[in-house]
């Protein structure tokens, strides 16, 4: 994704530099690495519907920006993220009503939230793509690595059995992932019921 076709080039090098150099050890799996993949997940599926160009700024700044709340502190990371997000973009020359956007979709990436519109849609589907990827498994366990280094979890145990649940209840919101990640999906359920019950 050309993502400084719609977010200016320093704000993608604050964010990335910040990401690179300020996040703790830990956080194995909310990293640079996922950032650009949830970028990169985003154009994806935004491909796939015709977005305005301040869509597409509005949808790419917010995943840029989605985790950063992380370089303070894993709990309350979208709230976090959200009001950094208002500080810092009117610096990049974004208006309020942009600003205001933006921060509404980095909200809606709480796994508590339900999207009600297109753009909220893609991103939260972006942000929880690997959940219908053939790379699961890999991405599963840098997520367990973290989950226990951050107190999280306690045990393999109790994170397969919250992925399992968590698996059974995620619904993708877009057409597009509900059928590109369907048969995936499924077969992503069968690995983590297989691995909460090894680890009962």
């Amino acid at each position: 994704m050309e993502l400084n076709k719609y977010v200016p080039d320093a704000l993608i090098k604050l964010v990335y530099d910040d990401l690179s150099m300020k996040l703790d050890n830990k956080y194995h799996y909310h990293n640079l690495h996922h950032t650009k993949r949830v970028i990169n997940s985003a154009g994806e599926i935004g491909n796939h519907y015709n977005l305005s160009r301040d869509d597409w700024r509005d949808l790419l700044t917010a995943c840029l920006l989605h985790d950063y709340g992380f370089i303070k502190s894993h709990i309350d990371h979208e709230e976090i993220g959200s009001k950094i997000s208002k500080e810092i973009l009117p610096d990049y020359y974004y208006s309020d009503d942009h600003i205001d956007s933006i921060s509404s979709l980095i909200l809606i990436t709480k796994v508590a939230e339900k999207p009600s519109n297109l753009l909220e849609s893609i991103i939260r589907d972006a942000d929880l793509e690997y959940i219908g990827s053939d790379d699961f498994e890999k991405i599963s366990e840098y997520l367990k690595k973290e989950w226990l280094e951050c107190g999280v979890v306690d045990n393999d145990n109790q994170f397969y059995k919250i992925q399992y649940e968590f698996l059974l209840s995620h619904n993708f919101y877009t057409a597009y992932m509900m059928e590109k990640g369907r048969e995936q999906k499924l077969k992503n359920i069968s690995y983590s019921k297989k691995m909460m019950e090894l680890h009962q």
